[in-house]
């Protein structure tokens, strides 16, 4: 099939909401808190709500962006059109390996959690080809959310429903018994403003999902009104949801407890998921449980999202032939870019096994704050 043909309009309002969502909120609960809470105290929940509104304008950018242009490749295809082919390749492949990188990081987080969870340790297999518990259930995972991705975006956008509906009942749930726990003396000593600051732009990292509504706008119906409220319903939900958990966390269990956890680490030993500690200290086991599937599933719905609008970079770069156009075809039976999909899998299979988480998560915010960048600059410049 030609590379020209439309891809289905498979996603509704809630899919595209639930991209942006669940792109976002798995480092903004499972990750960063409790450093957060460590840095800033009783402030670190401003500076998620400070994050929140810098994310906001870049938001309003997106959504005026992907309206005007409903055309797979999200961020690239603006800059592209905006700014030039020479600053659209590098929008595009900073955007298409900057999302490949986060899909293997949030799989190795996926393994990590499967591997708590189950109480699944050691190395399989022989000799050189020995892998460890962890890459292994990231392996088959990640095979999994590629194999999703190649049939159909519309079982991308119904996984996605469900995950993040999932999510946000377990941390409702974790919020209102929490606040029934919660007392002001609990709450740390404040921040400074600079301290303050500079906990957001560490945060910051938590508001990277939204722009990647964008990179799936041809697939979205009546993208027209549903792109926008997507990109800035997302924006907002999230923020809402990170404060009140902040909140929470910092005002349920005794002053000190957080900081005893993040810092009191043994050598060797992985730092205990603070919001999950927090669980188990005011609401017992059930609720620890619960925010320990939490963090897989958060670590599912990014990986499951960030998969969908790599590969859709990877086809938009392929019609303007910046990379090879075979990559345009359409799959005949699922209406998906199957060789995007394919050849970005993987790429992020190849990550998982090659890569360390750090210099992951590190290359995905990097190129992320590039492609931020030269979107406002797009978005003056179509103006």
């Amino acid at each position: 099939m030609s590379g020209e043909e439309d891809l289905a309009k498979d996603l509704g309002p809630l899919a595209a909401l639930t991209i942006g969502v669940g792109t976002m909120i798995g480092a903004g609960i499972f990750v960063l808190p409790g450093d957060a809470i460590l840095r800033s105290g009783s402030f670190a929940a401003v500076a998620f709500l400070l994050g929140g509104v810098i994310a906001m304008f870049t938001a309003l950018s997106a959504s005026e962006l992907g309206t005007a242009m409903p055309r797979s490749g999200g961020a690239y295809y603006y800059v592209n059109h905006a700014l030039g082919p020479l600053l659209g390749s590098v929008a595009g492949w900073a955007n298409w390996l900057g999302l490949a990188f986060a899909s293997a990081f949030y799989m190795v987080g996926f393994g990590r959690y499967i591997s708590r969870i189950f109480g699944i340790s050691g190395s399989y297999g022989i000799g050189p080809l020995a892998l460890d518990a962890v890459t292994i259930a990231a392996l088959i995972g990640g095979a999994f959310f590629v194999a999703v991705n190649y049939v159909g975006a519309k079982e991308t956008g119904r996984l996605q429903n469900i995950i993040v509906v999932l999510l946000i009942a377990i941390l409702a749930a974790f919020t209102l018994l929490g606040t029934l726990q919660a007392a002001p003396e609990n709450l740390p000593a404040t921040s400074t403003v600079t301290e303050t600051l500079g906990t957001t732009g560490f945060i910051f990292v938590s508001y990277l999902g939204f722009v990647q509504i964008t990179s799936v706008a041809e697939e979205i119906k009546d993208p027209g009104r549903n792109l926008p409220r997507a990109v800035i319903g997302s924006v907002v939900l999230v923020t809402v949801i990170y404060a009140l958990v902040l909140v929470v966390m910092s005002a349920a269990v005794p002053q000190g407890f957080i900081a005893e956890l993040v810092t009191n680490v043994a050598p060797g030993e992985t730092q205990p998921i603070a919001v999950v500690e927090v669980g188990r200290q005011v609401q017992g086991a059930v609720m620890a449980g619960a925010l320990l599937f939490g963090g897989l599933l958060a670590t599912a719905s990014s990986a499951n999202a960030s998969i969908l609008a790599s590969s859709r970079i990877n086809f938009a770069m392929g019609r303007d032939r910046l990379v090879t156009p075979s990559l345009n075809e359409i799959h005949p039976r699922f209406g998906t870019p199957y060789r995007s999909i394919a050849i970005t899998g993987g790429l992020i299979l190849l990550f998982i096994l090659v890569a360390d988480i750090n210099l992951l998560s590190g290359a995905a915010s990097g190129l992320h704050l590039i492609i931020y960048g030269l979107l406002n600059i797009a978005l003056i410049a179509m103006r």
